[in-house]
């Protein structure tokens, strides 16, 4: 398996945010679910990007992208 620097810059490397690629790197390494509010932009084609890395690198995790609308926020 990669390690944790690895898979943190191969979700970084398609625009990520850094401190979002660390929880998501976590949820990779650990198998556990994971969860977090945050204000950076997301769309689809950063969706897209996301699951062609978890499918490229067999990452065995699924992603699950929701907005909150008032609040500009995406968890």
């Amino acid at each position: 398996m990669a390690t944790e620097e690895e898979i943190i810059a191969s979700f970084t490397d398609i625009g990520i945010a850094h401190h979002d690629a660390i929880v998501i790197a976590d949820c990779v390494i650990t198998r556990k679910s994971c969860s977090w509010v945050n204000t950076d932009p997301v769309d689809d084609k950063m969706i897209k990007d996301l699951k062609d890395v978890i499918a490229k690198n067999n990452y065995r995790i699924i992603v699950n992208v929701q907005a909150v609308p008032t609040r500009s926020k995406f968890i």
